[in-house]
């Protein structure tokens, strides 16, 4: 698979980023931490504030949580857990930014991150925005914007600053920018065969939640104009979409395996995926209403019933041409696990093969795993 300059760019933006989140906060300017897409970044932006992801995906900081939280749930839960409440404990090393926030803003989703926002209190000042679970009613955009207007709120008594009409609709249009670049991105991806394997998309998206916008945005251009020169490939590779759970930043195990063992990723329908960008926000709206229309759309499995997420999921089969899905799921998140059925039983009677594959992040199951996707290989090749 060709090589990339902007992906290894992206291996020397961590420093870059740090020290800028440094000089900034020097300066003044408050830094959000969050955790989910069902934040809205631009009321973080139009208040004046940075904003970094939470989301742990390594697996050396599990071990910290596990002092805190029980075993038996999420190893995304006690990854972010650990990395934040580690203080350099025991000889592992977190990531700078989980120290530097100045306020953590949360959302109240699965029951295990609800519950860890409660210890995570002790450690940070956290907000948490109440989430409708049946996003498909009035009711339920009527609850949300008011949840979206008092998070507007605190994000102005953080600041200091007000969060204006006008101050949204330019973070709004700039974060549409930004979906549209990704939308480009994917567009060429439909290419058979795809000039850019899914393990080289996978670290700009870990990536667009802890850069900032404009140095996010300068990334994507670069890395779809060196896309668009690669010349046609002639060696065609199975075509997999990876669909379930989110793969924050150090979690790249599933999406390597699969591209070791003779597949090619074209598509993520997760939250470090196809949800982070496919709906923009409607820019004629009134920003805040727009906002809330936008982000209940996200199909989270935390939400009941959940339809549009396998509306979605036979929308991207076709539209990227998938010979499979590999379906994942993080050990004990219940809602994929449950929803896998009838993700399961919509591919099964379009016709599109799908393997189910649950782990968690240490490499104890890495051969079982490749042994699975090699049967799963050779099935739809």
């Amino acid at each position: 698979m060709q090589c990339f300059k902007t992906i290894e760019y992206l291996k020397n933006s961590y420093g870059e980023r740090i020290s800028q989140i440094a000089d900034q906060r020097r300066s003044g300017k408050k830094l959000v931490g969050t955790f989910c897409l069902f934040v809205p970044d631009e009321i973080i932006f139009a208040a004046g504030a940075d904003r970094v992801i939470l989301c742990g995906g390594k697996n050396d900081t599990v071990s910290i949580a596990e002092q805190y939280l029980p075993r038996n749930i999420c190893p995304l839960v006690k990854s972010s857990f650990g990395s934040i409440v580690n203080n350099g404990c025991s000889g592992i090393r977190s990531c700078s930014h989980f120290s530097m926030v100045d306020m953590i803003v949360a959302e109240n989703t699965c029951d295990s991150k609800k519950k860890m926002y409660e210890l995570l209190g002790e450690y940070v000042p956290t907000y948490v925005i109440d989430l409708p679970q049946k996003p498909d009613t009035p009711e339920a955009l009527k609850y949300f914007l008011s949840e979206l207007e008092k998070f507007r709120g605190v994000m102005e008594q953080l600041t200091g600053n007000k969060v204006t009409t006008e101050g949204l609709r330019q973070e709004i249009r700039s974060s549409n920018e930004t979906r549209r670049l990704f939308h480009r991105l994917y567009e060429l991806r439909k290419e058979d065969p795809s000039p850019i394997s899914g393990s080289q998309v996978l670290k700009i998206l870990q990536k667009q939640y802890f850069l900032s916008p404009d140095k996010l945005k300068e990334y994507l251009r670069m890395l779809i104009e060196e896309v668009e020169s690669v010349e046609p490939g002639q060696v065609r590779k199975p075509r997999i979409m990876v669909s379930g759970c989110p793969m924050p930043g150090g979690n790249t195990k599933v999406t390597d395996i699969i591209e070791s063992r003779g597949g090619v990723i074209v598509a993520e329908e997760s939250c470090t995926g196809t949800r982070s960008f496919w709906y923009l926000v409607d820019e004629d709206k009134d920003p805040m209403t727009a906002l809330a229309e936008r982000y209940i759309k996200i199909p989270c499995s935390c939400m009941s019933p959940n339809d549009r997420r396998i509306d979605n999921i036979l929308e991207l089969a076709r539209e990227f041409r998938v010979d499979g899905v590999i379906h994942y799921t993080l050990q004990f998140c219940h809602g994929y696990n449950i929803e896998k059925q009838k993700v399961q039983k919509a591919l099964k009677e379009a016709g599109i093969p799908m393997l189910s594959i649950e782990t968690d992040y240490s490499d104890s199951d890495v051969e079982q795993i490749g042994l699975r996707v090699d049967a799963f290989m050779e099935m739809i090749s």
